[in-house]
């Protein structure tokens, strides 16, 4: 019955599986993030420019704006070619910590 209930309640909602898109996408780039944690900053340069790209484009989107802007800070950094302190990519790592935890309560 359950099942039911959200099912329904999730077709009324058009933007339900852009949300839930975004969530896993969340966990996987919090993931990434965190494997990237203490590497070699120039090594990380790619694989954070493509996750920091991305966040900076589409958090803003589903309401997360801060994250966007944390995002796009480090996208802008990595664009100059500056390298990334791993306390700004902790930083990053916490915003997507607490994005999910919004979405789990």
């Amino acid at each position: 019955m359950y099942a039911l209930r959200l099912r329904v309640a999730m077709s009324d909602d058009p933007l339900s599986r852009l949300r839930a898109r975004f969530r896993q996408r969340c966990i996987d780039d919090l993931a990434t993030l965190r494997s990237l944690l203490n590497q070699d900053a120039i090594v990380r340069r790619e694989p954070l420019r493509t996750v920091a790209h991305g966040l900076a484009g589409i958090a803003g989107s589903f309401g997360h704006a801060s994250l966007s802007a944390l995002a796009g800070e480090i996208d802008y950094d990595l664009a100059k070619d500056h390298l990334v302190a791993d306390e700004k990519l902790s930083e990053l790592a916490t915003a997507l910590e607490m994005t999910i935890r919004e979405f789990m309560g």
